[in-house]
């Protein structure tokens, strides 16, 4: 089965071709100058008029640029192949990966519940069982709106909701609610200049910074240290969404918005589908703006930049 697998392969079949494409051009050309010598003596002999110079070369070539492009056919073809491969890979990855989340609060869920139907538990004990419940509750809800946020994005329906908002107050009462979910010891720093308003899509905008939020705490050590500033620069507002987990490597930079992509470090087992920063990226560039991510290595924590454009004339206010 395992060799079957390895003969199947997308590089093993390009390889393969390739072996064949060039056995079939060595044919080619030596059964092509072993009928040319043939018809050529048969011609000098009976018709010699018939002979023309160069002709067969002609042919020749002709012949070879026919297979050039069965041989580019068939590199578009694998390289299709290929892409189609990887995506089935990934998307089965990404459903064990959900499978899994989906199933841990669920069955944390469903044990407190059963525990709290068999026993006559203490009000302290019972409230303890509520809170994390209730946060068990709020991450299915959060995995439940990252899918309904994949498909508005496969469907482009992104932005159909946007309208002029005070953009400052709104990531600042956003984030502030966020606060109570830092873990003991954790530190949210906001540096939001007032008074920047912006055309967003407020559902898709705060699941972009939730998102960043949750990959924040996810990726940082045990006490996080978030800092968020928002500030304008010219026609643009710049919104900047720093920590201190444990960073991203080069290699990585460029992939981390990709969609079920996830930074896998040895040694650790951080739960998460990879949609994300997909999810966060694609509402940015909805909305117009760019994303980009900076680093300086494994440990050393990361900063999102975010470029938002405003709306016109408020640039000048801001000068």
């Amino acid at each position: 089965m395992r060799i079957h697998r390895k003969l199947s392969s997308p590089l093993i079949a390009l390889i393969g071709i390739q072996l064949v494409w060039v056995g079939v051009v060595v044919f080619w050309i030596y059964w092509f100058i072993g009928r040319s010598k043939e018809f050529r003596e048969l011609a000098l002999r009976y018709k010699p008029e018939l002979v023309a110079k160069g002709v067969e070369w002609v042919v020749l070539v002709e012949g070879l640029l026919m297979l050039l492009v069965i041989l580019a056919g068939v590199y578009v073809i694998f390289l299709y192949w290929r892409r189609q491969a990887k995506l089935y890979l990934q998307q089965r990855t990404y459903i064990s990966q959900l499978t899994h989340e989906l199933k841990s609060p669920l069955a944390s869920i469903q044990l407190h519940l059963e525990t709290a139907k068999l026993r006559e538990l203490p009000k302290e004990k019972l409230n303890t069982f509520l809170d994390t419940m209730l946060s068990d509750t709020e991450r299915l809800n959060h995995l439940i709106s990252n899918l309904l946020m994949a498909t508005r994005i496969e469907f482009r329906q992104l932005g159909d909701k946007a309208k002029r908002i005070d953009f400052s107050r709104f990531v600042s009462e956003y984030l502030e609610r966020k606060r109570n979910e830092l873990p003991e010891g954790g530190r949210l720093t906001l540096e939001i200049e007032p008074g920047i308003d912006a055309v967003v899509d407020s559902e898709g905008m705060e699941m972009a910074l939730r998102n960043l939020f949750e990959n924040a705490l996810l990726y940082s050590p045990v006490s996080p240290e978030i800092r968020v500033r928002l500030r304008r620069s010219g026609r643009h507002c710049l919104l900047d969404f720093q920590d201190n987990g444990i960073g991203i490597g080069r290699k990585e930079l460029d992939r981390v918005f990709e969609m079920f992509y996830r930074v896998r470090n040895p040694g650790e087992n951080i739960r998460g589908t990879g949609l994300g920063l997909y999810i966060v990226k694609s509402v940015v560039d909805a909305h117009g703006g760019r994303i980009s991510v900076a680093s300086e290595g494994m440990g050393k924590g990361c900063t999102f930049h975010i470029t938002l454009p405003l709306p016109g004339g408020q640039h000048q206010r801001g000068q």
